[in-house]
This record gives structure tokens, C-alpha cells and sequence, in this order.
């Protein structure tokens, strides 16, 4: 797992919108420690940090299943 892009980076790579990246994650789509993690411990929000191959794959695989 290499969590090395940050949120515009991730969105820019994956050619998805931030809005969409955000539904993913609450959706539970995305998991953490999977596919992000959090910079920083005791924030009340801080920055996530992500994992654009693992993302990529869990898409692929998802939009396989949708199709079929």
C-alpha cells in the first residue's frame, strides 16, 4: 500500500470528481487503511493521504460487477 497522493492528486489521477471521491468513502466504498489514511494523529480533520492503484482496482472491479 503506498498512500502517496493527496486528495487533488487523487482526483486528478483517478479522473473523478472530489465530490464523487467523498460519496465513495461514506459509502463505504473506499476503506481506510486500504485505500486512505489519515496524516496526522489527534486532528480534528486532517488531510488523507491516498492509494490511487487500490482505488483504480476496487473501481474496476466494482464497475465488472455492475455490468454483469
Amino acid at each position: 500500500m503506498t498512500f502517496n497522493l493527496t486528495t487533488v492528486e487523487a482526483v486528478d489521477v483517478l479522473r473523478i470528481s472530489t465530490t464523487t471521491l467523498r460519496r465513495l468513502r461514506k459509502d463505504g466504498i473506499l476503506k481506510p487503511g486500504i485505500h486512505f489514511r489519515a496524516l496526522g494523529a489527534g486532528s480534528i480533520r486532517p488531510p488523507l493521504v491516498w492509494d490511487g492503484s487500490a482505488i483504480d482496482l476496487t473501481l474496476a472491479q466494482r464497475s465488472r460487477r455492475i455490468l454483469y
